[in-house]
């Protein structure tokens, strides 16, 4: 068990806050032991609350190359459409609460806001955008 009892209260708490359920595509790399870890960690996520439904692969995730693959993704989707969350690895630690937040905040359909001159800008791309956010304690 990787979640202790007083974890799991926690987070029952917070995934009580789920509105509608919300799909964890799990892509494992055999033999690697993130791919074991986030197996269990999501399934302790999943005896959690009946609103997060996990499914697994052994494949590679779209618009990712295995080379970029080198432990377990999860990716968060809703209503059959990728959020474009993607964690890599493990989020534990202080990745942990965000996922949480993520998955109430998916579930819930909210969206973050974003100012009118940022959407401006955005719409001016003419090709597309990669960005990554690492959380850090600092």
């Amino acid at each position: 068990m990787l979640l202790t009892s007083d974890v799991q209260d926690s987070v029952k708490q917070a995934l009580a806050n789920m509105t509608e359920s919300v799909t964890v595509k799990l892509f494992l790399k055999p033999g690697e032991e993130s791919s074991n870890t986030m197996r269990e960690l999501w399934g302790e996520l999943q005896a959690l609350t009946p609103k997060l439904i996990i499914e697994e692969s052994e494949s590679v995730p779209s618009g990712m190359d295995a080379s970029q693959m080198e432990g377990a993704v999860s990716e968060v989707w809703q209503n059959g459409t990728f959020t474009g969350v993607r964690y890599l690895g493990i989020p534990s630690g202080y990745e942990f609460g965000p996922l949480i937040e993520t998955l109430v905040e998916v579930s819930r359909g909210d969206a973050p806001e974003l100012s009118e001159s940022v959407v401006a800008w955005l719409k001016k791309l003419e090709k597309p955008l990669h960005f990554q956010v690492f959380v850090t304690p600092t």
